[in-house]
């Protein structure tokens, strides 16, 4: 999912620094890299913390910052399942008396994950079992031990804390911080 944010000014701004003989680009890149930050902090990773362990986020949600080759910033979520341990709350619903489908409660929802549960176990770890695998169109089959079943990854929920309200707050905050740092470089040669 890519989504642009634009900033407004920028040309005016080029002129006004221009003027006092600096550049526009090292403003821009440090505004980019600041909102990139504070978004991943507060967008993304403050909903997603009641719902995940914390040590498992920020590696998680990467940001590439904008350098002197590139003027961008981005957030880069993992697309890598998490582990249902990992997640603060999931649970089960019984399908009979030893099956049930797993769920874990994501922000603000609950999303089904790929695995199961044993009701009449005394552990009642989530498991996965993974047996096959389709590669074009061939169909591969292997063995494979029980392991730890995996639930929804960042990228998922990166996603579904993406909307409309996201995107107006990240390109207020990036024009406001901006013009504050465009304030002050100009207010150096006054």
């Amino acid at each position: 999912m890519r989504l642009g944010i634009k900033l407004a000014g920028g040309d005016l701004a080029g002129l006004r620094l221009a003027a006092v003989g600096r550049k526009v680009e090292p403003v821009m890149r440090g505004a980019l890299n600041t909102t990139a930050t504070k978004s991943r902090n507060d967008r993304y990773i403050r909903p997603m913390r009641g719902s995940i362990k914390a040590q498992r986020l920020r590696s998680s949600l990467k940001i590439k910052r904008a350098n002197t080759r590139r003027l961008e910033s981005r957030i880069i979520p993992s697309s890598s399942s998490i582990l249902v341990v990992n997640y603060q709350s999931w649970g089960f619903d019984q399908i009979d008396a030893t099956r049930a489908r797993l769920w874990v409660r994501g922000p603000g929802r609950r999303k089904v994950a790929a695995g199961f549960v044993n009701p009449a176990s005394a552990n009642r770890l989530p498991l996965g079992t993974r047996s096959s695998k389709t590669k074009g169109n061939k169909t591969y089959s292997y063995k494979r031990p029980l392991q730890l079943a995996l639930g929804p990854s960042a990228a998922y929920w990166f996603r579904q804390l993406t909307d409309g309200q996201t995107v107006r707050w990240v390109n207020a905050y990036l024009q406001q911080e901006f013009e504050k740092r465009i304030r002050r470089e100009l207010a150096k040669y006054r």
